[in-house]
């Protein structure tokens, strides 16, 4: 056999070498105490903020959602309660112009037959004086055409006495 062939380096990759596995344990065994020591402590601890920021995002937005759809519900509520009031203004306002619209045909109607009661005495009076005024105008006539017919037999002071007399014992409905 060759030198250069020694059963060291004849070794095959399935064959068991106690030395390397060995050093490659230990090496493992540092590398897994190095890490642990400056990598999975920071690593773990970014690890655990970022859990823990996480959780107070989805628990602040589970707050506002809540606070949301409070304030929601209060806007339909107050929604509803504004309907409800405008429903009940407007039909006040309705009562009140319909008590304010009788109020006024009442007050018209008041006018309306105080006017008609003012105009019948009025009438009533103008008829009163047109009927004084109409017999003093006949007992002037009478007295004139007595006083052409009689000529001087009466003084026209009786004679206007005479007329008035006269007329006064008419009945009422010639008058």
């Amino acid at each position: 056999m060759n030198a250069l062939a020694s059963p060291v380096l004849a070794a095959g990759i399935m064959d068991l070498n106690p030395g390397l596995s060995l050093w490659t344990a230990i090496t493992f065994l540092v590398l897994i105490g190095v890490l642990w020591k400056f990598a999975f402590g920071p690593i773990t601890r970014m690890l655990a903020e970022r859990e823990g920021s996480i959780r107070d995002a989805i628990d602040s937005a589970r707050n506002e959602r809540q606070e949301a759809e409070r304030l929601l519900a209060q806007q339909k509520e107050a929604l509803v309660k504004a309907q409800r009031d405008a429903a009940e203004l407007a039909k006040r306002n309705q009562q009140e112009m319909e008590a304010f619209r009788t109020q006024l045909t009442a007050q018209a109607r008041k006018e309306a037959d105080d006017m008609v009661a003012s105009a019948k005495k009025s009438i009533e009076e103008e008829r009163k004086l047109a009927v004084a005024q109409l017999r003093s105008e006949v007992a002037d006539l009478a007295v004139a055409a007595a006083s052409r017919i009689v000529k001087s037999s009466l003084d026209e002071k009786t004679q206007r006495q005479l007329v008035n007399e006269y007329i006064q014992d008419l009945p009422a409905g010639r008058a």
